[in-house]
């Protein structure tokens, strides 16, 4: 496999692609042009455009690709694909030469599954912590996700198959994701949401992009002149084609006027309507000529007309060892009080709700059916082997796509049983929205938390594999029953909320305590409920402690539908509970509001906040396990996917909880986070012995995480996005910021995101962008800084040195400080960087060069980049706050390269060697 991520982009826009072009495009008919520009719905594909073959030009047959192929047909290699690790894990690897071989696996399934177009990479940046898409991004930095996407990009095309760069532009959430309007200024756009296209474009020679759904500036983004035409074609000199996201566009002319070239179906705005709009002179037919020509250009350059996709096979088990090597590499060792590697265990605690599955994946279109999959039991049970004792405790619910609706844990279902003595309720779900009839399903459920529709398809929902999904029948309008009783074992007051689209009705004993039409949303009633007489009282509220640190972590309770529809309600009451005796319940619900429908289903979950004390018996048992044995490793994960961003930073089903208890049964824990992104961990009560951030890690995960544990690998990865310790950090700190108010997004923090808003003098985040320990040591110094081009305003060299005792890898990063301009920039942004592997004793001179963007703002007087001019601080480290080596380089815009060569080294040269450890 060629691993060379730095060969030059193809070029497929030449002046003979050109003339072949133009000669395809003479002998088409305008009904062919309008069905070539017009996607068709083929469910083998997603997206699709029909052939046309009387010319010989073959069907866009796409492919959802960001994490690995999303094979539609079962029928091809029955539908599976290699489960690469999330994009955002490719990301902490800081690695183009992964990223390349990344993109080859991508491209050679493609192929051989029989797709020309990968819908990916998605270069989208990463705003808020809660974003539904941010794993499958390359994080917060717009150089490092260029860097990352460009390799990628050039893999993919090396193997004949288009790349589709996503989502263009400016989107950065998924709630109310098809109406939100990101109000942005020009100078934030050009400078950290836009490069990462941009290079692209002029590094990689993407061939394909995709409108995003949202508006900016009050523009959708698939009718937006400015975006597609002004900056995509002028200022970018893209020449390849824009399609919309299946359903983003929104119109005919203005569509096609601003420059997008195909629309996918769902909305159906071209087809007929483009013919008539042709027709009556509203789009003239040398703009439709320029998209089929858009169109067109790849398809020959990449030599798709000679050499289409087809059916065949490609290596399961070399992709398969691609993926864990890339998930090893993403691995980032945040915390280690030096129990890592693990060694000398005999008895060994594995915790977490998936330990037994490889169920930690990211859901939504980018979700694969993986060729095999490996869970942490199997990997650990393997590298330990015979002489280690694994005990197993799941400790915490099923993590389902209910945990995207927001309040508080569920109620655990140790607490329910059913009238013949089961864990659980009695659940029954009909299809109509009144109850009538025989129930379609009627069993045992432990949780009443759930998100059906789009959630709900079998190729999106990445929910634990131990709960068993909801028939697809009942994704549209449908109703539902719980019955059983509850038990608890504290007496107190408990704060239920219910959190519903459509209508419900909560009984405890013989009393309905809330209902969605007596209960005031987000406004508590009080209730005492005696399980003979059900008497009500007034009562003090529930655990306020608890509650402070739920809404803290960023709960948003309104605007939740992330497909624009309606919006599920919170409903709270504070209930007296009495110790032992056991309450019935029921509650029933209808999925009947108007938005609710194919895409949007039933939303409904019952949360509670308990008195102090009350702790779910699986947690009790898991942190029991943990006591008993020499280690803990408590394996946690979230739930992530397109439509809804996630309701808080904090782990769902309970898992601070079971965490929190871990820690307290036994110090030497390690805690792994299978995320896609940021989580509050502030609320665990004690540091754990070490924290891996595993990410996503694909189908391979058991096998990497349990290497990266014993020492057989390092932990090669660097965050790419900042860890911050709660949300008030982050742009979602007021609500106008995100999730949006009016259905505006505004983006008035600039381009002080992540990073970039950190401060020597404010808050520091949990973990900084670029922060990642080793199982070694190492020493940076002997830097040197000299003047360079324009291009290239300066080219430092620094020996980085292995001081420790094993091989590893360190990426060595450079930041230029604040820029002597007259706007406000970050203290530090990201310049370069490049990632080392080193043995022992082995030294290695890196040589690395600024370029001239890295010292430039983009000036919206101008609509253009300028340099700075004066002395700017040159940083080198470990990370964006573990900054080793200093120096500084002169710069301007009017001096010339000889004016900037110092008459002496003073100031440009330090040579204190620093080493970086492996820090507890």
């Amino acid at each position: 496999m060629n691993r060379d991520a730095s060969i030059p982009a193809q070029s497929w826009a030449t002046d003979e692609v050109e003339a072949r072009v133009n000669a395809l495009l003479g002998e088409m008919t305008l009904d062919e042009k309008i069905a070539f520009v017009t996607g068709g719905l083929n469910w083998n594909y997603a997206f699709y455009a029909r052939p046309l073959e009387r010319l010989g030009i073959p069907a866009l047959q796409m492919a959802d690709g960001p994490a690995g192929v999303r094979v539609n047909r079962g029928d091809v290699h029955e539908g599976k694909a290699t489960a690469l690790p999330a994009p955002i894990a490719l990301a902490a690897t800081w690695d183009p030469e992964l990223a390349w071989e990344y993109g080859t696996v991508i491209g050679a399934e493609a192929r051989a599954t029989d797709h020309n177009v990968s819908l990916g990479p998605a270069v989208d940046i990463a705003r808020v912590p809660l974003g539904g898409r941010t794993f499958e991004s390359y994080g917060e930095d717009p150089r490092l996700a260029a860097a990352i996407g460009v390799a990628f990009v050039r893999a993919v095309q090396a193997q004949g198959v288009q790349a589709c760069a996503k989502h263009f532009a400016i989107n950065n959430q998924e709630d109310h994701r098809t109406s939100i309007d990101a109000v942005i200024d020009e100078r934030t756009m050009r400078e950290l949401y836009l490069p990462p296209f941009e290079a692209l474009i002029r590094e990689g020679d993407v061939a394909s992009m995709m409108g995003s759904f949202n508006r900016i500036n009050g523009t959708f983004a698939c009718e937006n002149p400015t975006l597609l035409t002004d900056i995509l074609r002028g200022a970018f000199g893209f020449r390849g084609w824009v399609m919309s996201d299946y359903g983003a566009n929104h119109s005919t002319a203005p569509a096609i006027n601003a420059g997008l070239d195909q629309e996918q179906p769902a909305e159906g705005h071209w087809g007929g309507q483009l013919w008539h709009g042709v027709q009556n002179g509203e789009v003239a037919e040398t703009t439709l000529d320029e998209s089929v020509r858009r169109i067109l250009r790849p398809l020959i350059g990449l030599g798709q007309l000679e050499s289409p996709a087809s059916l065949g096979e490609f290596p399961e088990d070399e992709h398969h060892l691609i993926a864990q090597r890339i998930a090893e590499a993403s691995m980032v060792l945040l915390r280690n009080d030096g129990i890592l590697p693990l060694s000398g265990v005999r008895r060994v605690a594995l915790i977490g709700t998936d330990v037994d599955t490889a169920g930690a994946k990211g859901g939504g279109s980018s979700l694969v059916r993986a060729t095999r999959e490996i869970s942490p039991l199997e990997g650990l049970t393997r590298a330990f082997g015979d002489g280690v004792e694994i005990g197993l405790a799941f400790g915490a619910e099923p993590v389902t796509p209910g945990v995207l609706l927001p309040g508080p844990p569920t109620v655990p279902e140790a607490f329910f049983s059913t009238p013949d003595g089961k864990r659980g309720l009695v659940s029954e779900w009909w299809t109509s929205t009144d109850h009538s009839g025989e129930p379609l399903v009627s069993r045992v459920d432990g949780l009443i938390e759930h998100n059906l529709g789009a959630h709900n398809f079998p190729g999106f929902n990445a929910g634990s594999p131990r709960y068993e999904p909801l028939p697809g029948e009942l994704n549209g309008q449908s109703s539902a029953r719980w019955t059983g009783t509850l038990t608890v074992p504290v007496t107190g007051t408990y704060l239920f909320t219910v959190t519903a689209l459509g209508r419900f009705s909560f009984e405890l004993g013989e009393t309905v305590v809330a209902s969605s039409d007596t209960t005031s949303m987000r406004n508590s009633t009080t209730a005492e409920v005696d399980a003979s007489r059900s008497t009500l009282a007034v009562i003090d509220g529930a655990d306020a402690t608890e509650l402070e640190a739920h809404e803290r972590a960023g709960v948003q309770p309104y605007n939740w539908g992330g497909d624009g529809g309606g919006s599920a309600a919170m409903y709270d009451v504070s209930i007296v509970l009495v110790a032992g005796r056991p309450y019935r319940v029921r509650l029933e619900y209808a999925a009947d509001d108007p938005s609710q429908g194919f895409l949007l289903g039933a939303r409904i979950r019952l949360g509670w906040m308990p008195p102090a004390g009350v702790v779910s018996p699986d947690i009790i048992a898991a942190a029991e396990l943990a006591a008993a044995s020499d280690v803990a490793i408590v394996v946690v994960r979230t739930y992530e996917a397109e439509s809804d961003d996630r309701p808080s930073m904090l782990l769902p089903s309970g898992q601070d909880a079971l965490v929190r208890a871990v820690l307290a049964a036994n110090p030497r824990t390690v805690v792994v986070l299978m995320t896609g992104a940021p989580v509050d961990m502030t609320d665990w009560g004690a540091e754990p012995a070490a924290l891996v951030q595993a990410w996503f890690p694909g189908q391979a995960q058991g096998d990497a995480l349990a290497r990266v544990l014993t020492g057989s690998v390092e932990p090669g990865g660097r965050l790419p996005l900042t860890l911050p310790r709660d949300l008030s950090q982050t742009p979602g700190a007021t609500v106008a910021q995100y999730p949006g108010v009016d259905g505006k997004a505004h983006y008035s923090e600039g381009v002080f995101v992540g990073y970039r808003a950190v401060r020597s003098d404010g808050a520091q985040p949990a973990f900084p962008f670029g922060h990642g320990l080793a199982y070694t040591s190492f020493a940076y110094e002997e830097l040197v800084v000299e003047a360079g081009t324009r291009e290239a305003i300066a080219t430092l060299s620094v020996t980085v040195r292995n001081v420790g005792p094993r091989a590893g890898s360190e990426v060595v990063q450079v930041y230029v400080g604040e820029l002597p301009v007259d706007v406000p920039t970050p203290e530090r942004q990201l310049a370069a960087f490049r990632k080392l592997h080193l043995e022992p004793g082995a030294t290695a001179r890196v040589t690395l060069e600024i370029p001239a963007r890295a010292v430039s703002y983009f000036d919206v007087a101008t609509h253009d980049w300028v340099i700075a001019d004066g002395i700017v601080d040159v940083l080198i480290g470990a990370s964006s706050q573990d900054i080793r080596l200093t120096s500084s380089i002169p710069v301007g815009a009017s001096r010339s390269v000889e004016e900037w060569v110092p008459d002496s080294a003073a100031g440009w040269e330090e040579s204190d060697p620093t080493v970086v450890g492996a820090m507890p």
